[in-house]
């Protein structure tokens, strides 16, 4: 087995963490805010038996809720001398509704209105900086207030006085309905068995009148636990989004959130955001783009697109739309790009093809990806700051500059080992994030569709330090940032993948979507050792056996298909350095030594690459006497020089 290998396998693709494990931390702060609300009561939450005849126990039942009634109408609570403060510390912390929807719901389940909490301190003044510079402040008719207790709500009240003011009351969402359950790690696409359905989630009554001009929302997070996974906290921002979708008259509406944590950067977008004092973000959403995300499932639990979905799509902003893809620090990528382009083209894609590369790629290298039709952007790369030197991760999170190329609305994110099989221009109808689904609650990063935006940009570049990514890459970043997004069936980012513990029928049963013709797959996303790499007699995953799993000659040759109709000016960019043909032999030879019975590493090799030099030095031969070993270097360089560019893009059938 070699030393390294020159395509380490993603771990993106190999998640085993239990997503189970955030619930378990949380339970701690729950039972801490179990005691808080027994403490103020002076009982404990659930019922105790009172060792005391039913008398007394009727007359200490009737003082406990004169108390509480007193603490909770008294002029005190409602009135604070410092406004600066959040006046929500001096009354019990579960009133999200009126006095009289607390009485009814909060004995019911306690456990269940905890979720909903927030402790956030307001600053009144912050949020009257926010909103003082609305022109249409003035002529406002209502303002729906969201998870706000009694005494902010008169708050409230003082600070727009000359308005109505809707209270709205929200039932909570059942204790059964978890992250987990809205967003699955398995869903039955191909509805074999079921078809899979999201739970739903309560909705708001949609007040008649007034019209509702702000919409103000106190959201909880629990920094403690996994706050940005917190099923209350989605269903809040969801409701309030709804409400102002749900207006009907062509006045703006503008949504108020008041969160220690950033709100979910995908629903209000920070393109929306109309200013930010402290912890009050105030949005001017766009309704009708509004109206289309509420359209899509609540969670990844069902496809935002149908597993047959449209081919032919129309776009008026065509010009605002591109397929994008990144190299850092990576040449041997390259030729898995141009194939990438000359894919697109072949399902019949005219959008523009972006890449983004950095300083440590040749010129040699961006004149052939220039020749396939990519326009090149030069970025900056961007270090991770929890990567080790040098480490496969180190660079990863460079992806974030695809945020930076507002020249578009929509980029279609694809990695550079993918081929493009059917069109998917349809996507462009999608929002930010749709992607497919991973391991656990994630999706995968290798296609999704994402919207520029230099503060999004920013977003993801200010948490870098505080955000921990579960794989050390970029996957595990986003997936952080973006919690809520839409599932796009798995066939429009298929892994060539085979699980060890596959039934024939099921290996069968991929190996037929790799080569069916005309393709039914989407998208085949090449893993392990990938096709330019190998020979083109075989898949050389084959001969390494952590790598067997990878292996699929049905759909190598599906990927040389591809290379043979690109221009052969383009071909010579997937020529093989004299190191990797000494790996592929290694390999061969270790296969051989193992006597591996897939016999694979007997096939005489017919590549013409083999024989094919462009190196100052190409006996590749002599590198197998020292392979292995620590003191070993490769100082061979490509000097081939640049092909004519006499080709702009690459050709499509």
């Amino acid at each position: 087995m070699r030393a390294s290998s020159p395509t380490p396998i993603e771990p993106r693709h190999r998640l085993s963490t239990s997503a189970s494990d955030d619930s378990n931390k949380r339970r701690p702060q729950r039972n801490k805010d179990f005691k808080d609300i027994e403490k103020f009561l002076h009982v404990p939450v659930q019922d105790r038996t009172l060792n005391c005849k039913p008398t007394l126990k009727l007359v200490l039942a009737v003082i406990l809720l004169g108390t509480f009634l007193t603490l909770i109408f008294s002029p005190g609570v409602y009135h604070s001398d410092d406004k600066s403060r959040s006046i929500s510390q001096y009354i019990p912390k579960f009133t999200a509704c009126s006095p009289t929807s607390e009485d009814r719901s909060t004995r019911k389940s306690v456990a269940q209105d905890l979720h909903y909490i927030s402790s956030v301190e307001i600053n009144w003044d912050e949020i009257s900086d926010a909103i003082e510079n609305l022109a249409d402040r003035k002529d406002y008719q209502g303002i729906g207030l969201l998870n706000f207790n009694d005494a902010e709500i008169d708050h409230w009240k003082e600070l727009l006085p000359d308005c109505e003011h809707v209270v709205l009351r929200l039932n909570h969402a059942s204790n059964n309905i978890t992250w987990e359950t809205l967003f699955p790690e398995w869903i039955d696409e191909e509805e074999d068995f079921e078809v899979p359905t999201c739970p739903s989630l309560p909705k708001l009554q949609i007040p008649g009148k007034p019209r509702l001009d702000l919409i103000a929302v106190k959201l909880p997070c629990n920094k403690s636990g996994s706050w940005s996974r917190d099923v209350a906290r989605l269903h809040l921002q969801l409701e309030a989004a709804r409400l102002a979708a749900a207006s009907k008259a062509y006045h703006p509406v503008h949504v108020l959130l008041v969160t220690d944590c950033f709100p979910i950067p995908n629903l209000f977008t920070c393109k929306e955001l109309v200013r930010r004092e402290g912890n009050v973000w105030l949005y001017e959403p766009k309704l009708n783009t509004l109206r289309d995300k509420l359209q899509l499932p609540v969670g990844s639990c069902e496809l935002s697109v149908p597993l047959t979905a449209k081919e032919s799509f129309y776009s008026e902003r065509a010009h605002r739309e591109a397929y994008a893809t990144i190299l850092h620090s990576a040449h041997v990528y390259v030729c898995g790009a141009i194939a990438a382009a000359q894919s697109i083209r072949m399902s019949g894609s005219t959008r523009d093809l972006v890449i983004l590369i950095d300083e440590t790629i040749s010129e040699y290298h961006r004149g052939g990806l220039a020749a396939a039709g990519w326009k090149i952007h030069t970025i900056q790369r961007i270090r991770n700051p929890k990567a080790e030197p040098e480490a496969y991760n180190e660079w990863n999170y460079s992806k974030f500059r695809l945020w930076q190329l507002t020249d578009y609305d929509k980029i279609i994110f694809i990695d550079a080992d993918m081929l493009i099989l059917r069109n998917i221009d349809f996507l462009f109808e999608m929002p930010e994030i749709s992607a497919t689904g991973n391991n656990a609650t994630l999706f995968n990063s290798g296609v999704m569709v994402i919207e520029p935006s230099n503060c999004t940009f920013q977003l993801l570049m200010d948490h870098v330090d505080e955000i921990v990514s579960y794989n050390g890459g970029d996957q595990g970043y986003l997936n952080e940032v973006f919690t809520w997004w839409h599932r796009i069936p798995k066939h429009m980012n298929f892994l060539k993948h085979f699980w060890e513990g596959d039934e024939p029928e099921k290996r069968e049963r991929k190996t037929h979507l790799f080569a069916s013709e005309p393709p039914i797959l989407y998208v085949l996303h090449y893993l392990g050792n990938k096709p330019w790499l190998c020979f083109r007699d075989y898949d050389c995953n084959w001969n390494v056996d952590f790598l067997q799993e990878f292996a699929s000659n049905v759909a190598h040759r599906r990927w040389w298909k591809v290379h043979d109709a690109m221009p052969e000016n383009l071909q010579n960019f997937c020529l093989l350095r004299s190191k990797q043909k000494a790996a592929l032999e290694w390999d061969r030879r270790q296969a051989e030594k193992a006597n591996y019975t897939d016999g694979h590493w007997k096939i005489k090799i017919k590549d013409k690459r083999l024989k094919t030099c462009f190196e100052d030095f190409c006996f590749w031969e002599s590198m197998l006497w020292h392979w292995g070993e620590k003191n070993w270097t490769d100082n061979a360089t490509a000097t081939l020089s640049p092909p004519a560019l006499t080709t702009a893009f690459v050709a499509s059938s």
